[in-house]
């Protein structure tokens, strides 16, 4: 029975570098029942831990803004849970905050607006005027024909309309930072190393997430509000 739905914001450092999604998703469990915390089941014949992530990094990526959502069978003080589950996360798996969520609100993963990145792509060989001309180009196109392999499957979509924004932010040494905002719905997801690759850029050093915009409004008034966003010329 779900009584209490606690949101966690959490980091994940370098130290999480050999941890998929799955692997994070099984930590979480881990750490909660170490903590004594009363997880709640879902219903299925087989039943699960109701905890919930939001979207998936590439492996390797570092963030800090991970949310993980957690269903709960009887009612705990959050700050005393944030305290005790993170006792128990792994190396590289930092929980940062807490707050509740309505038992009935949408899924996280529904809720997911859009994602920040913070990319480095090596930069030999590239001058910054290069860079920005990548850009510009991207920004500019109409659309951008893009697939994604995974195992065996391979998907076929449209990277242009996903991408909100891309900065030239600076340097590191010899490298190029890149700040990105890319579409981060349940259906409709850019991929930042993907974005670097439909630059025409060499594949990133490091991809940190930033920040992630979770509108929990109605799937009605999210639709609404997208009508008023600016497409792309």
């Amino acid at each position: 029975m779900k009584v209490q739905r606690l949101r966690f914001r959490y980091r994940l450092t370098a130290d999480a570098g050999a941890l998929g999604h799955r692997d994070i998703a099984a930590a979480w469990e881990s750490a909660m029942k170490a903590a004594g915390l009363p997880l709640a089941q879902s219903e299925a014949k087989r039943p699960a831990p109701l905890i919930s992530l939001a979207a998936p990094l590439p492996m390797g990526a570092t963030s800090d803004c991970e949310i993980a959502d957690v269903f709960l069978e009887c009612r705990v003080d959050p700050a005393s849970a944030l305290e005790r589950v993170g006792q128990h996360l792994p190396a590289g798996v930092e929980a940062a905050d807490v707050y509740e969520v309505g038992v009935s609100a949408p899924a996280v993963q529904a809720s997911l607006r859009w994602a920040e990145f913070e990319v480095t792509v090596p930069g030999e060989g590239l001058s910054a005027e290069e860079v920005q001309a990548a850009i510009d180009r991207l920004l500019a196109a109409n659309a951008l024909p893009s697939e994604y392999r995974r195992e065996k499957k391979v998907r076929e979509y449209d990277l242009r309309p996903l991408v909100l924004d891309i900065r030239l932010a600076g340097r590191e040494g010899e490298a190029y930072v890149l700040r990105m905002r890319l579409r981060a719905e349940q259906e409709n997801t850019a991929r930042a190393d993907q974005t670097v690759l439909a630059l025409g850029l060499p594949a990133p050093l490091r991809v940190h997430r930033t920040r992630l915009e979770v509108d929990d409004s109605p799937a009605a008034v999210r639709a609404y509000r997208r009508l008023g966003e600016p497409k792309p010329d």
